[in-house]
């Protein structure tokens, strides 16, 4: 019998095999029941018989039969939380019942049929298909079963009815080959349609299961985002209290204002990265690498925290290695991994390590923290998912980090394995592609110092008064001339005095109602007759705007921070 099970999940298709093998044990001990009756009524209607061996013989033969088919359905009744779960044992002793009660009908027409006349052999077949299709409903998930039974039924009804009854009607000889395959074929119909409609809840249960999740998922992100990000929030609001009355210069204030700001970005980072994988828009740019190079500075950035914490930091065999990956994510994974291993390492140390294997190198992030327990391994790498965090403290963030980990190895084709034991730390492996030759420096020419400002004209468009200001001021104290203005009807007026084009155009995505970055660009190049570089900076993180964005806009997402800002114009002029 050909396999007709859907080419699904190995999960799938196993849970597809359990529930066609329980919907056929619920139903053949009624099924089966019912053809005993109808079995041990048919001998009946020969009664001049009742004391020859055949007789004896066929209700001995059914009373076994019979006897130990509700020994075997009683038996899995019983125990069906242990048997349950062994389908091919089953498979196999229906099948073996089936060809029992095969050959208990199979002899019939021997023991009962010779030398009756055709009328009694017609009715006798009419009697014989409703008994056999009767199971054919509840054997349609194992059709090999079902024809198991009916075709040596049939076929020794045929050879008796050719052998004992040559003169019989056309009509009675071809019911046996009829009923055979009409009976095979329903059998093979009701397979399909009921591993389809199987296979069509298994798929409905799921869906609802990943609605439920994702529900959840937002409603855990919500109350997340609400709790960590009021933290810093707060602690900023403060601080700038402090300063706006104090009338001496803070240091320690603004240090610490600037700590609380970089934690609202570091979580709204993390929140973009993620929205942005999920958008697809994404897209690897590898090329050889030089490890520790593209690591060091995320190595320099953690450092001070690792050692603030009173951990030490060992780094093995990084020096002279060589990869060929996207430097840019290889180093966020990185970065996440060494942010995990310092919130969850009270006492100890962390390394990071290299060792080549063949063609790949094995980049290593061991700590000496908690460790995960085995119970939540498999979840880890899920949103919002935190081990011991049951207060939510701001500093262990809000559980993005091994998800955006699992996200950017996807998609960057880098194998993460994970071995951890709860109370003696845990180790996160990558396993990337090993290169021998030394990387290759296509930066160009980089812009080292703001000089190139001060030839810089930007025209800046942003319904919100507060960030024409602030984006302005930041632009005029390195030396650009800027013209802000908060509707795209004023830029326009104040360029019709103007013969050349600006330098760069910053615009918001959404300014107003009726005004978006794209009407920005069309109006501006109308207006020249020829395109101008422009930056969008948007707060709109949505997945479905990030994916809908065209590949050669040049984007930055709120909040952007200066040097972000200033290295992203440094790359618009360099392309230009």
């Amino acid at each position: 019998m050909p396999d007709t099970l859907p080419c699904s999940a190995p999960n799938n298709r196993q849970r597809i095999l359990q529930e066609r093998h329980n919907l056929f044990m619920e139903e053949v001990g009624s099924r089966m029941a019912l053809s005993s009756i109808i079995a041990g009524s048919l001998p009946l209607f020969f009664l001049d018989m009742i004391q020859k061996p055949p007789f004896l013989a066929w209700y001995a033969l059914l009373f076994l039969v019979g006897l130990q088919s509700i020994f075997l359905i009683r038996f899995y009744n019983r125990h069906r939380a242990i048997e349950s779960g062994k389908t091919r044992k089953w498979h196999h002793l229906n099948l073996y019942m089936a060809i029992i009660w095969a050959a208990l009908w199979s002899s019939f027409p021997y023991l009962f049929l010779p030398g009756v006349t055709p009328v009694t052999v017609l009715t006798c077949l009419v009697i014989l298909s409703v008994a056999t299709s009767i199971p054919s409903v509840s054997m349609g998930v194992y059709p090999d079963i079902f024809i198991s039974f009916i075709t040596p039924v049939f076929l020794s009804w045929l050879f008796f009815i050719l052998i004992y009854v040559p003169d019989a009607p056309l009509i009675i000889k071809l019911i046996p080959v009829v009923s055979l395959v009409s009976m095979s074929g329903f059998s093979l119909y009701m397979h399909r349609s009921q591993i389809s409609n199987i296979a069509l809840r298994i798929e409905a249960e799921q869906a609802s299961e990943q609605a439920t999740k994702a529900s959840s998922s937002k409603t855990r992100f919500l109350a997340a985002a609400s709790h960590d990000l009021r933290q810093p929030l707060q602690a900023a609001t403060l601080y700038a209290a402090m300063l706006k009355n104090s009338d001496t210069p803070q240091p320690d204030i603004v240090a610490k204002l600037d700590t609380a700001i970089a934690s609202c970005n570091e979580l709204l980072n993390h929140l973009l990265m993620l929205s942005r994988l999920q958008s697809h828009r994404l897209t690897p740019k590898k090329r050889i690498i030089n490890l520790l190079d593209t690591l060091q500075p995320i190595i320099d950035e953690i450092s001070p925290q690792i050692l603030a914490k009173g951990l030490s930091l060992r780094l093995h065999d990084l020096s002279g290695q060589h990869v060929f990956s996207d430097g840019v994510m290889l180093a966020r994974i990185v970065r996440n991994l060494l942010s995990n291993a310092l919130k969850y390492t009270p006492e100890g140390e962390i390394s990071l390590s290299a060792r080549v294997t063949g063609q790949e190198l094995l980049l290593e992030i061991t700590d000496t923290g908690i460790g995960i327990d085995e119970a939540y391994q498999a979840e880890v790498f899920e949103e919002f998912m935190q081990i011991d965090n049951d207060h939510r403290s701001i500093q262990n963030g809000l559980g993005l980090g091994l998800a955006i980990v699992s996200r950017l190895s996807a998609l960057c084709d880098i194998p993460v394995a994970m071995i951890s034991e709860p109370g003696r730390g845990t180790t996160f492996s990558l396993t990337l592609p090993a290169a021998a030759t030394q990387a290759i420096d296509d930066t160009g020419s980089v812009i080292s110092d703001h000089s190139w400002f001060e030839s810089l004209t930007v025209l800046l468009i942003d319904d919100d008064e507060r960030v024409t200001e602030a984006l302005g001021g930041l632009l005029s104290s390195l030396g650009a001339t800027v013209s802000a203005h908060h509707t795209l009807e004023s830029a326009l007026q104040r360029l019709e005095s103007s013969d050349a084009p600006p330098s760069l155009v910053i615009t918001d995505d959404q300014i107003g109602p009726d005004t978006n970055a794209g009407s920005v660009i069309e109006a501006i190049s109308a207006r020249f007759r020829q395109s101008v570089p422009t930056l969008i900076i948007t707060g709109n993180t949505d997945p479905g705007f990030i994916q809908a964005l065209p590949n050669e806009r040049h984007v930055l997402f709120k909040p952007v921070a200066a040097d972000t800002l200033i290295q992203k114009l440094e790359d618009m002029l360099r392309e230009k």
